[in-house]
């Protein structure tokens, strides 16, 4: 396990509960990309829809705040995931099955290499749990935008 998503499960109480997507998250998410999608481009989307789970908790303390961070980067996830399916298969009839997968599987090793110097840049201290957080939060939100114009746009 990598350390800083280690750092995650070890800094934040209730890490483990955060990673399971809150079906509420998860609508609120898909209803904001819905929203800006109209006529906007992918990061007008971003800019509008990351941060509105984790808003909330910014008043907190650090771990308050990266157990936000956390819940919203569950839904992204969560959104992903569900987007990836009409992907699979619309990559599987059109013969770009083993591109996608690929690209998406370097993807998440860039994504993670990203996140891991986001963790290490902090120098120390449970700031750098946030750091890590939010690059696992932006980065999945924007590939999951990313999906759903690619299907939908």
């Amino acid at each position: 396990m990598r350390p800083f998503v280690l750092a995650l499960f070890l800094l934040v109480p209730g890490a483990a509960q955060a990673q399971q997507a809150q079906p509420a998250d998860v609508q609120t998410l898909q209803s904001c990309v819905q929203n800006y999608a109209n006529g906007a481009p992918q990061s007008r989307v971003i800019g509008g829809c990351v941060g509105i789970i984790d808003g909330a908790f910014r008043n907190g303390t650090t771990l308050e705040i990266a157990e936000g961070i956390m819940r919203e980067h569950a839904a992204w996830d969560t959104l992903l995931n569900a987007w990836w399916q009409p992907m699979k298969a619309r990559a599987q009839a059109n013969g770009t099955w083993d591109r996608l997968l690929a690209s998406q599987r370097q993807w998440i090793r860039d994504r993670d290499a990203e996140c891991q110097r986001a963790y290490d840049s902090a120098g120390g201290g449970s700031i750098r749990v946030i750091y890590a957080a939010e690059c696992q939060r932006d980065l999945t939100a924007a590939k999951a935008v990313d999906f759903f114009y690619s299907l939908y746009k």
